[in-house]
């Protein structure tokens, strides 16, 4: 039976480790060292360097202190809101 408990439980977990990679990226912009992630071209191959970073074993990002695939997740999630954005169906 569907557990909306469960839906929200996931939606904070989730939303809490995506929050914890935003602040390494929010940091480097500040410092004027990455575009506006909105506009940022580069999420792609930064979603396959956090997979191939992964894949060889790292559970942690030198940076940011976060798991790799929390990096991909974002950077997967950025490039639908860029996509949705162009259409005039962002959030």
């Amino acid at each position: 039976m569907y557990d909306p408990a469960e839906q929200d439980y996931i939606a904070k977990a989730f939303a809490g480790m995506l929050k914890s990679c935003t602040k390494d990226g929010a940091n480097k912009r500040a410092r004027g060292e990455k575009v506006a992630w909105y506009l940022d071209p580069t999420h792609e191959v930064a979603l396959f360097s956090h997979l191939y970073k992964w894949k060889r074993g790292d559970t942690v990002d030198e940076d940011s202190g976060v798991h790799p695939l929390v990096h991909l997740a974002w950077r997967a999630l950025a490039i639908a809101y860029q996509e949705n954005a162009q259409k005039g169906d962002a959030v």
